[in-house]
């Protein structure tokens, strides 16, 4: 078959619909890289940036021009705009890194910056790990109506994705009272770009305990009443993570992955190789890390578990990912998603759209079925380690 470049970027534009990027901003840079002459994927890339750029730099115009009349929803609204037109440019893998560090760069900056004009508190954190190392993070709390204190939720990305992008997810859950800790998981994020922590399986396991240390030390969080969200290989993540430690008291999976179980015939280069992957593991070599990864298949979650997960995935087939869901042995649940994807083909499906594309209604039904969970205090246990 033959590929466009439109056909190339359907994963990524799936991608940004899915975290709230503007259509109509999505299409009119479709357009404009597809009408430009390309003589290589690094021309495309360049044009990729530029018409990102160009975009966000019009939003922000606008937003100080609002702020400085003090009219601070509009100007929150357009901070939003242009983090998400810099969220593109993140989405790809340029042929120098400085590229893609530096609009990260700008898409936290800017992030921040629509955080401090927003209607619900956010706090930043830094979560310090087993090696000394520290990983960044974000602590969403709800209106200062809601009771104290209130019930949280974890919320774990995997590699190629930063705190950040967990917005559309954190957001139902902070508008139904819950708290919502998010952090750059070591390999993610500032992680890489500030500090070099990269990701191993020992970073992980001290990550998925040193998050509930550092919640259950405040007071205004009910450590009786912590939850876990993964999206993709976070997914993975906050599987392994309910099945290390018996205070995550319920947990949410959409579109579980392991990498250790993709077929190396349907993986991207780039989630094995190359440089983007290399800043992400360090000095460990691929199978290496990919040997260390399988550590997190092991283990069975006991805690309510609602597990969604599509029927075209093509990563991580919807049969290998129930036999997680099958082997958790507490109350279980789960959402099969049937659709088939709309932005893709039968050569180009992949792993996020099946269950990303629905993600418009499916976070609200995991919000609530997480509210479900949450409503009621097991007990009265200690918040031990």
């Amino acid at each position: 078959m033959e590929w466009s470049i439109r056909n190339l970027l359907n994963p990524v534009v799936t991608r940004l619909l899915i975290f709230g990027v503007n259509p109509i901003d999505v299409e009119y840079v479709l357009n404009a890289v597809e009408n430009t002459k390309h003589m290589n994927t690094a021309s495309m890339a360049r044009a990729w940036f530029t018409q990102w750029d160009n975009k966000a730099q019009k939003y922000i115009r606008k937003a100080r021009h609002a702020e400085s009349e003090q009219r601070h929803q509009t100007a929150r609204e357009l901070f939003l705009l242009a983090t998400r037109c810099y969220y593109a440019i993140t989405l790809i893998n340029f042929p120098d890194a400085r590229d893609k560090q530096n609009a990260y760069l700008e898409f936290a900056a800017l992030y921040r910056k629509q955080l401090s004009l927003s209607s619900h508190q956010s706090e930043r954190l830094m979560v310090r790990l087993h090696d000394g190392s520290h990983i960044p993070a974000y602590l969403h709390l709800p209106s200062e109506r809601a009771a104290q204190p209130h019930p949280c939720v974890v919320i774990y990305s995997g590699l190629g994705s930063c705190k950040e992008e967990m917005r559309t997810l954190a957001l139902p859950l902070i508008e139904r009272g819950i708290a919502v800790f998010v952090a750059d998981m070591p390999g993610n994020g500032e992680t890489i770009y500030f500090a070099n922590v990269t990701c191993s399986y020992a970073r992980l396991n001290s990550a998925f305990r040193e998050v509930l240390n550092t919640l259950c030390a405040r007071p205004d969080i009910d450590h009786r009443r912590i939850g876990v969200y993964g999206l993709c290989m976070g997914g993975g993540y906050a599987y392994h993570a309910a099945t290390l430690d018996a205070r995550y008291k319920a947990c949410v999976t959409f579109f579980l992955l392991f990498i250790t179980q993709v077929d190396e015939a349907v993986t991207p280069q780039w989630m094995r190789q190359g440089e983007a992957f290399k800043t992400q593991i360090g000095d460990m070599s691929p199978a290496v890390f990919l040997s260390e990864m399988k550590a997190l298949e092991r283990g069975t979650i006991a805690c309510p578990f609602l597990f969604i997960h599509g029927v075209h995935d093509n990563w991580m087939t919807l049969e290998a990912a129930s036999a997680f869901y099958n082997r958790a042995s507490g109350p279980k649940e789960k959402v099969i998603i049937e659709d088939t994807p709309v932005f893709s083909n039968q050569g180009s499906i992949t792993h996020a759209m099946p269950v990303g594309e629905q993600l418009h209604w499916l976070r609200h039904v995991a919000a609530d079925w997480m509210v479900k969970q949450l409503a009621n205090p097991p007990g009265n246990e200690t918040c031990g380690k």
